[in-house]
């Protein structure tokens, strides 16, 4: 491991250490979205672009006692071989998420070439204006992906700033961690934890790809998450769909 690696690799450490602590000691006010959500892999594909739809329920707890649905529609395309760059439109509702709530802006970098490293890191940098609930969120997290034999491990490391009319303004944390098994390319079942300033969840997911051409595919994802506290929502289920071509 060089010395760039293992600074990076304490870095990352540090912030998870802090994101769990946090997550377990904290009890302050609940944040405007959902803990559970996609886990980004670091990597780019020069030239590649997607439409992706994540839809979420949670249901439950002090987090969501009449239930929150939330759900994004976005565009993204890849400006270099390093550098991807996506806008969402989110609703968001108790019943349903139909009505235009807000939107999201989101930069990927991948610091490293996959393989160079024992570990694979990138960077995600988020904006996001809710118009409903006057809260606007400015996130940072530090991803990583560790391949071992047919095993996937992702984790995703954020620093939260948050500006509310209702809350004033507070940074949070968060942690979210995914270990998958490379069974086929369409199925391979995974194992995801979360924690959040006011939320820790554990729970089995499916991911799968289906390829459509030489440069067409489907990438899909639907997880299920049981709440480990009593503020976090009893249960959440999410599901992503994603197509990527160029």
């Amino acid at each position: 491991m060089t010395a760039i690696e293992y600074t990076l690799f304490h870095r990352f450490m540090a912030c998870s250490i802090s994101a769990v602590f946090l997550g377990i000691a904290s009890q302050s006010a609940q944040a405007d979205g959902l803990a559970v959500d996609k886990i980004y892999a670091p990597y780019v594909n020069a030239l590649e672009k997607e439409l992706e739809y994540r839809i979420s329920r949670a249901q439950g707890g002090l987090q969501a006692p009449n239930g929150i649905i939330i759900q994004r529609l976005g565009f993204g395309a890849a400006i270099s071989d390093t550098l991807a760059l996506e806008a969402y439109v989110i609703g968001r509702g108790d019943d349903d998420a139909s009505s235009f709530s807000g939107y999201e802006l989101e930069a990927r970098w991948q610091l490293t070439e996959q393989g160079e490293y024992p570990v694979d890191w990138g960077v995600i940098v988020e904006y996001e204006n809710s118009r409903d609930s006057d809260v606007e969120e400015l996130a940072t997290k530090l991803i990583a992906l560790r391949e071992w034999g047919s095993y996937i491990f992702t984790g995703n490391a954020g620093l939260i700033y948050e500006d509310s009319e209702a809350t004033g303004a507070e940074f949070e944390t968060s942690l979210s961690v995914q270990a998958r098994y490379r069974y086929k390319p369409f199925l391979e079942p995974a194992l995801e934890f979360y924690a959040a300033e006011d939320y820790r969840g554990i729970g089995p997911a499916l991911v799968g790809m289906t390829r459509l051409s030489t440069t067409d595919s489907i990438r899909w994802e639907l997880g299920s998450v049981i709440g480990l506290n009593e503020s976090s929502a009893d249960y959440t289920l999410r599901l992503m769909l994603e197509y990527e071509f160029y």
